[in-house]
């Protein structure tokens, strides 16, 4: 068996082995607990290399399985016994640690097949090479490890960003309120879109040119009611969707027929605000209130009318009490953290993700007018909601993401781990 040597192991330490190893390694080399790292490296020094390679299989599992994914890579490269034991991990399925979120953006200036992810965790950034997609497509949402996109005939597909997976989504002509235009030599130009709610056709039809449709749908079945569902939240089988005016529906989708039970009705008359629903650790559903406020010198490219822009910093946050069918305001989230965007809203405690910021809101930009090149000059509204002092902070410097698509926050998945993260 190849031996892993205490200098491999050295370079580890810097990263979160640090903070796995201290609880793991003494125990089971019956060795004396430590608490800091100067302790660790006495430790270490003092080990022997034959101990790190005689580790038994299970327990370098479980110092393995406790790592975010680049620790977990380092670890696997460190020699063919620990690269071992990292396989058996994957085919297992038991690498299952939750991972802090990832900043993931592109930049001109890196180039069109290349692409960022800002480790929170590490404040490092990593750059993936399969990224010619998110250059060119634009971004619908990001969940479980995967990106939505549509392309230029704002046909869908969803994409691992790390790896380069990508799977294409039926075709938007699947939707009932979708109608493909041909032209004279029986090539698809353009659709004709119908808006309409459970209640009845809310506007004329529209043309659009291909890759504009992108701009007005995000899901094939329509739930009722259809239209100004801001965003979406996934628990124990129900799917909970918010819209502009506060109202939260539940649909259970293993239901034959899917109907819309009412959770909270209207909580506003005016939609002037982005709104986001997210269940807290301890059960508590929360809404998330952004403002935004007209920008004359944008205009939306469908609508005609001045384009929105947010307000992050006066945003508010309201438990959903259920009972008394009202929106409690609450002030400090504590020892959690929000993340809200053109992504998976979550709702995270810094005891499980140390590195996060406690009572604060991690935001990226999630106008949707952002996609058209003609918006790429506009300040994007990125960064980290200190919710005590309402003070913002940038979540990575330099802005290397300007004139790009807007970036996202993606929360890379364990299951679909590669070596295609670079340094």
């Amino acid at each position: 068996m190849e031996m892993c040597s205490r200098e491999e192991i050295m370079d580890l330490c810097p990263q979160n082995m640090c903070c796995v190893i201290p609880q793991v390694l003494p125990k089971q080399l019956c060795l004396p607990p430590c608490s800091t790292k100067e302790e660790l490296r006495t430790i270490l020094t003092e080990t022997t290399a034959r101990e790190f390679s005689d580790l038994p299989h299970d327990i370098l599992m479980d110092i393995i399985a406790m790592l975010e994914i680049p620790d977990a890579l380092r670890a696997a490269s460190v020699c063919s016994s620990w690269r071992s034991v990292h396989i058996k991990l994957h085919n297992l399925g038991k690498y299952k640690r939750p991972q802090t979120p990832c900043f993931l953006y592109t930049s001109q200036s890196i180039g069109e097949n290349i692409a960022c992810l800002y480790s929170l965790a590490e404040k490092r950034t990593y750059k993936v090479n399969s990224a010619r997609a998110t250059h060119q497509r634009y971004l619908l949402g990001s969940s479980d490890g995967w990106l939505v996109t549509a392309d230029e005939r704002s046909e869908m597909h969803i994409l691992n960003p790390i790896t380069g997976e990508q799977i294409a989504l039926p075709s938007v002509i699947t939707i009932n309120q979708v109608t493909p235009i041909f032209n004279r030599k029986g090539e698809l130009c353009k659709y004709r879109y119908s808006r309409h709610t459970a209640e009845g056709v809310t506007e004329s039809p529209m043309t659009l040119p291909l890759d504009k449709l992108r701009l007005e749908h995000d899901k094939w079945t329509w739930l009722p009611p259809h239209l100004g569902i801001h965003d979406c939240a996934y628990k124990d089988g129900l799917l909970y969707a918010v819209t502009s005016f506060g109202e939260i529906f539940s649909f259970d989708l293993d239901a034959t027929v899917i109907t819309a039970k009412v959770i909270m009705g209207r909580t506003k008359e005016y939609a002037c605000e982005r709104i986001y629903i997210v269940h807290a650790p301890c059960g508590d559903l929360l809404q998330v209130w952004k403002p935004q406020e007209g920008n004359g010198n944008w205009v939306d490219e469908i609508t005609g009318f001045p384009a929105l822009v947010s307000n992050t910093q006066n945003t508010r946050i309201f438990r959903v009490d259920t009972v008394a069918k009202k929106l409690v305001q609450i002030f400090s989230l504590d020892d959690h953290v929000l993340f809200i965007g053109n992504n998976q809203t979550s709702c995270l405690g810094v005891s499980e993700y140390p590195q996060l910021k406690a009572n604060h809101v991690y935001f990226t930009d999630d106008f949707e007018c952002l996609s058209s090149k003609s918006m790429w000059g506009l300040r994007l509204d990125i960064g980290v909601l200190n919710l005590e002092d309402k003070s913002i902070d940038e979540i990575v410097a330099p802005r290397l993401f300007l004139k790009c698509r807007a970036p996202v926050f993606l929360v890379p998945n364990p299951s679909m781990m590669n070596s295609t993260l670079h340094g």
